[in-house]
């Protein structure tokens, strides 16, 4: 009798403890779910992107991909992070040498503030080189250690970034910023031109560099940045305020 029994928990123990495996079906039909994602995100319907991802891992939990994007849809689009960290935990548990992914869930802790979290991510993935977009994780490193108060090491590893990349607009930015916080407006400005110059069609670019020329005192040039702002901006709180500035000088 106690043999029997020792033998029936061992069974439940071990139908318990089986893992579904997805079928070829299924592994298959996750894919397409994840391409319709990819393009639904591309075409900027968040909610369907995330549905379809939903779809994806419910066909097949152990697709780190589709943990990678639905993370970021989480992170980005709908400001859910403590979610988001949970599926790049996630993907990173599936594929530990995912650099993608441990850039994005850099990213998300740097939003919250976690520093040094994130900079030992940005490392990791910095030391993959098969990495394929590095400068993102430098450029991110750089400013996580500004936040901190390297201004020295994060001005470094920014420049390393707009080298790998020079049309990396965030990172002419994000130096852009630094300088003109330290009260270095000829650098602040230069780095802001670079950014205009390596993203023409974004108004955020001419509506920082003016602001930056009008405390230089240029106001001929911040005139024509206002205006070409307030003529490229996509939204109408954007084009308010290169408006405004302009109407200012």
């Amino acid at each position: 009798m106690l043999s029997r029994a020792s033998s029936i928990w061992l069974l439940t123990l071990l139908l318990v403890g089986c893992k579904h495996v997805p079928t070829e079906k299924e592994r298959e039909g996750a894919e397409i779910h994840y391409q319709l994602a990819l393009q639904a995100q591309q075409a900027g319907n968040v909610q369907d992107a995330y549905k379809a991802l939903q779809k994806s891992l419910e066909l097949n939990p152990d697709y780190p991909e589709a943990h990678n994007v639905i993370a970021i849809l989480l992170h980005l689009a709908f400001n859910r992070p403590e979610e988001a960290i949970e599926h790049y935990q996630k993907a990173l548990a599936l594929r530990p040498n995912f650099s993608e992914a441990k850039t994005n869930l850099g990213n998300v802790y740097l939003s919250q503030a976690r520093y040094d979290e994130a900079i030992s991510l940005y490392e990791q993935a910095l030391n993959d080189m098969l990495y394929p977009t590095p400068f993102i994780a430098q450029s991110n490193l750089g400013w996580a250690l500004y936040k901190k108060g390297d201004k020295e090491r994060a001005v470094q590893n920014i420049k390393a970034a707009v080298t790998i990349n020079p049309g990396f607009c965030l990172g002419y930015r994000n130096l852009g910023t630094i300088y003109e916080e330290g009260g270095e407006l000829s650098e602040a400005c230069r780095y802001l031109g670079r950014y205009r110059e390596a993203c023409p069609d974004v108004a955020d670019a001419y509506l920082r560099e003016g602001a930056c020329l009008v405390k230089q005192g240029k106001l001929e040039e911040a005139r024509q940045s206002f205006t070409s702002c307030e003529a490229k901006a996509t939204s109408q709180n954007l084009k308010d305020d290169c408006h405004r500035l302009l109407e200012a000088l």
